[in-house]
């Protein structure tokens, strides 16, 4: 335990005025119920700093210390904020706060002097420094981004300096036997938990302060295909880092020089066996049925089906329905297999779920299928699509219900502002979509609005199919 009030105090005040900060400039970043907090208030500065001094001592040393602070973060923040510079300089800060203090320095040495002794030691951001000269460092997606021992070996001639430390960021609950594959390979594993982009946060997190604790590193290679990570890699390079982004596609393996812009395609020539079509139908209902069980969800995105498969089989979907059906989208591979599974799309904008087909299924049963879906609640709504697509879902809710075809406007605000502990106009205000709801309704295509006894009701432009 950390016992040492003058440094807690020192990170809780920072902290505190870097959200005040944030809700000043920036307050989109907060979550909906922290906005309405008395931030300008002393008397809350203070309960607020007791709070989080007393959460940080609880920490057995420097490296859990920031987890702790990212976690009651996490609680505080929606995503957008975790790929801001404001981050990066937060957790930069903390790092000279914790990193010059030498009672936590000395506990975490020790700490990290048994890392490699069990696979299970995996919570530190930061293993033990290697000897001086240049060095890369290797920071791995390891949900996104499937890097076997031939993929590593291009790495390796992609550096101009050794790569001395690699890290593996995931589930390792999630990815079976992978953990000990790259533990074999000399990786260090970064446990997450399980959620959209925790991997994604925990690799900015470590990121942000590597020229802090490594002012020997190079270069930095970041592998992973989400765009999220690009404030990292810009961050690094305005730090004097040589930072490659690294992605694959298919067979091809896409490497961008963040300093020069510089891009290069490596071509890996080995093709892998293509699977009987029938094999790789059972494979799909198969992840399909492990992963409705794990989230208690009869509905799952393709892209989610899609990263499971690549990860299982180092084989992507577009890769095996590309060489069964050459001009084929997958969307469209899907909707052919009416006998094996069910497609759902609202609008062509919005994500695509699949299910299973089930011949045991009513019909009553599959449209409370598709009313499941269409209630499922996203957090974050950061764009007009993503706003569509949530009064979608609601008015095609209302109007199962109410055995309707047109609800009330009235209905549909009130029920957003349930689902989405917001107001509808105030939602509309934060995308910059004006303040007049009807007029809003009327722009989407997947809806269609007329005037009832003097107020206004929607429809659904086109209702799914059932079958």
């Amino acid at each position: 335990m950390i016992d040492d009030d003058i440094l807690l105090n020192s990170i809780s005040n920072y902290v505190f005025q870097t959200i005040l900060s944030i809700e000043r400039r920036h307050p989109q970043w907060l979550r909906d119920k922290f906005r309405k907090y008395p931030w300008q208030s002393q008397e809350f500065q203070l309960k607020f700093t007791t709070r989080l001094a007393a959460k940080l001592r609880q920490s057995e040393n420097r490296d859990i210390l920031i987890n702790q602070l990212l976690a009651f973060l996490k609680s505080f923040f929606s995503p957008s904020f975790f790929i801001s510079s404001q981050f990066t300089e937060l957790m930069a800060n903390v790092g000279r706060y914790t990193h010059t203090h030498p009672g936590i320095e000395i506990e975490a040495q020790e700490e990290l002097k048994t890392r490699h002794n069990s696979i299970q030691n995996n919570c530190h951001h930061f293993p033990v420094k290697p000897s001086k000269g240049g060095f890369a460092i290797l920071l791995l997606d390891a949900e996104n981004l499937a890097i076997d021992a031939d993929l590593e070996k291009i790495l390796l001639s992609i550096c101009t300096n050794p790569i001395k430390i690699k890290l593996a960021f995931g589930n390792w609950r999630n990815l079976g036997k992978k953990d000990l594959e790259f533990h074999n390979r000399g990786y260090e594993l970064i446990h997450v938990p399980a959620g959209k982009n925790s991997a994604d946060l925990k690799m900015i997190s470590v990121g942000s302060s590597i020229w802090i604790h490594y002012p020997n590193a190079k270069e930095v290679l970041v592998c992973s295909s989400d765009g999220d990570l690009n404030h990292l890699s810009t961050t690094l390079t305005h730090h004097g880092l040589i930072v490659y982004k690294i992605s694959r596609i298919a067979n091809r393996l896409i490497v961008v020089n963040s300093t020069t812009s510089e891009t290069k395609t490596y071509f890996l020539n080995n093709e892998p066996e293509m699977p009987i079509l029938e094999d790789f139908i059972q494979k799909i209902k198969d992840i399909i049925k492990e992963e409705q069980n794990r989230i208690n969800q009869t509905w799952i995105k393709l892209e989610k089906i899609a990263q499971l498969f690549q990860y299982k089989y180092n084989l992507s979907l577009t890769q095996i329905i590309s060489h069964y059906f050459p001009h084929k989208k997958t969307r469209e591979f899907f909707l052919d297999l009416k006998t094996d599974f069910v497609v759902h799309q609202i609008t062509t904008d919005s994500f695509v779920y699949l299910t299973i087909f089930d011949d045991n299924l009513d019909i009553k049963e599959k449209k409370q299928h598709k009313i499941i879906l269409s209630t499922s609640k996203k957090v974050d709504l950061t764009s007009k699509n993503e706003l569509e697509t949530a009064i979608y879902q609601i008015v095609d809710t209302l109007s199962h219900k109410s055995d309707q075809e047109f609800v009330p406007i009235c209905s549909v605000a009130t029920q957003f502002n349930q689902e989405y502990t917001i107001p509808i106009t105030k939602a509309m205000k934060n995308l910059n979509l004006g303040s007049k709801f009807s007029k809003l309704l009327q722009s989407f295509s997947s809806l269609k609005v007329k005037k009832i006894d003097k107020s206004y009701h929607v429809a659904l432009t086109a209702k799914t199919d059932s079958n």
